[in-house]
């Protein structure tokens, strides 16, 4: 049951990436946008007032918030995608799509019918168009406009559920046969059909008890923010040591895109969840609000000291505690910059996590104690975990984003991982990169061709896999049989970082931030062996 559960949720965890990527880019242009909207330089560099500058200015905000508005619908396709099998993702993102229309719609249909619909303030602007916003009755009853339709609002959480629903759906009905009557709506026209009828069942139902929901939300929300620094310090620790499971998206997700990680009202519209409230913040030229009791828990501010200035440290310390520092100067080197440019940690992570577990707790336990630091010094960061997003949105937003300590935490960072790694390495004699026992001249590099059959050969041969997917970091495999796995020789799989193991049958091999092209020679092996078959 473990097995089952412990794969479900990696399965989420893993669907998540491509709407975070997304958001990740998006929030780029939008910084990049707010620092060409701010007042302060607009005022000092003439270039920027003109229009055209402006209105560029504008469209690069306007991105990042388009992304905030439709985030629901965005997280619902990419899970639909994200957790579907190969050869059915268009049909679940199809079904996926008809189940979350229908729910809303119904959802709408049921508010009215039954008179629990709010009424929304309705105003008029200067270009005479027609404007809905939430009242504050609406937003305690979880009603709100979305897709111009006056629904439950279930926000990002919402969109999970259904895009769940719908690749659950489409992975049990997508080669059911009907009887012949009724044959033309079988295969792959199917999940779709059922899905639309699966959203209009939780439409008919959600205005009753979605509010509960909400109020659940709420006194998470309120256990968690009353919980002061021990619950900053908690949330940092619990993030980092996820990791090796892939589950740590789900965790932040309940910070980002929830209610759990407050809401704001900024100029008359009100934002959920920690990412929405610091890109709208970012977005808005005037805003010069601390807002430190809703960053001290986004993951942006606690855990950028750590990626940008902390992991380059313990590179660092391990490059110094290396025996032959020509074996990992490239690998030191390459870690550092996905960490500091991409904030992506895993190749760094996996590349001592099995030889040093303590390491990995100090390493969990240090984050926790950048957002306990952070928010005992009221920090409001609105920027993200790299070095461009501290330059866009901590340096060029000063008046707005409280950027200095970030910087000076992670400098105090930076030597205490540098310290405390190469010690222990050295102390233990941990046999990280660069300490192993010397293989000898005559060693032959493999391609990337040659790196996947030999993955696949240690996994027990292609008939033993049963599907294949990746994350920004990671080759997921799924087998049938876990006795085929040549335990031993997965450790010494060239170019990995690093191997996972989280569930029985499930192994995560560790390439970094090449791995789609790890991925693509995989699936080149088994579709090459289909089809000599």
């Amino acid at each position: 049951m473990n097995g089952i559960l412990q794969r479900y949720f990696s399965a989420l965890g893993r669907s998540f990436l491509p709407a975070v990527a997304v958001m990740s880019c998006y929030a780029l242009l939008l910084s990049i946008g707010a620092v060409l909207k701010n007042p302060h330089f607009v005022s000092q560099f003439v270039l920027l007032q003109a229009s055209g500058v402006q209105f560029f200015a504008n469209v690069l905000t306007q991105t990042g918030l388009v992304i905030i508005t439709y985030l629901p619908l965005i997280f619902c396709l990419s899970i639909a995608i994200g957790m579907s099998e190969k050869g059915k993702k268009e049909t679940a993102a199809f079904a996926a799509l008809i189940a979350y229309l229908c729910m809303l719609i119904f959802s709408g249909l049921t508010l009215r019918l039954s008179g629990m619909a709010l009424k929304p303030d309705v105003t008029i602007d200067v270009q005479n168009m027609v404007a809905l916003a939430q009242t504050l009755a609406m937003r305690e009853a979880m009603q709100n406009t979305v897709l111009g339709i006056q629904t439950v609002d279930t926000g990002v959480l919402g969109g999970i559920i259904v895009g769940a629903m719908a690749a659950s759906i489409t992975r049990h009905n997508s080669e059911r046969t009907l009887p012949l009557i009724f044959g033309f709506y079988q295969g792959r026209h199917l999940p779709p059909i059922l899905a639309g009828l699966a959203g209009v069942l939780i439409g008919l139902v959600l205005p009753f008890i979605w509010p509960w929901v909400g109020g659940g939300l709420s006194w998470a929300a309120s256990a968690l923010t009353g919980a002061g620094i021990a619950g900053s310090f908690a949330f940092g620790f619990i993030e980092k040591l996820l990791l090796p499971t892939g589950l740590q998206h789900i965790w932040y997700s309940l910070v980002h895109y929830t209610p759990i990680g407050g809401t704001l009202e900024i100029q008359g519209q009100t934002y959920v969840g920690t990412k929405a409230i610091t890109m709208a913040a970012l977005a808005t030229p005037d805003f010069t609000d601390n807002i430190s009791h809703i960053t001290r828990l986004w993951l942006g501010q606690g855990d950028t000291p750590g990626k940008v200035f902390g992991i380059p440290g313990a590179l660092v310390g391990i490059y110094l505690a290396a025996k032959d520092r020509s074996k990992v100067k490239t690998v030191a080197i390459s870690a550092a910059i996905a960490a500091m440019f991409a904030g992506v940690v895993e190749p760094f992570t996996f590349m001592y996590l099995f030889l040093a577990p303590p390491l990995f707790l100090l390493d969990c336990a240090l984050q926790g104690l950048s957002f306990a630091v952070l928010d005992a010094f009221h920090v409001s960061y609105l920027g993200g975990s790299t070095v461009p997003e501290i330059l866009f949105n901590g340096v060029l937003q000063g008046h707005k984003s409280t950027w200095i300590p970030i910087v000076l935490l992670g400098v105090v960072l930076f030597f205490v991982y540098l310290v405390t790694f190469k010690w222990y390495i050295e102390n233990y004699n941990v046999m990280t990169p660069g300490r192993e026992e010397s293989a000898g001249s005559g060693e032959k590099l493999l391609s990337r061709e040659e790196v996947a059959r030999t993955l696949l050969q240690t996994l027990g041969g292609i008939s033993n896999i049963k599907e294949v997917n990746n994350c920004m970091t990671r080759l997921r495999i799924q087998i049938h049989d876990a006795s085929r796995v040549d335990e031993q020789g997965l450790k010494s799989i060239p170019d990995a970082a690093g191997v996972a193991h989280p569930a029985s049958h499930e192994y995560q091999i560790i390439f970094g931030m090449r791995v789609s092209e790890y991925r693509q020679a995989v699936d080149s092996l088994i579709d090459t062996s289909k089809d000599a078959s």
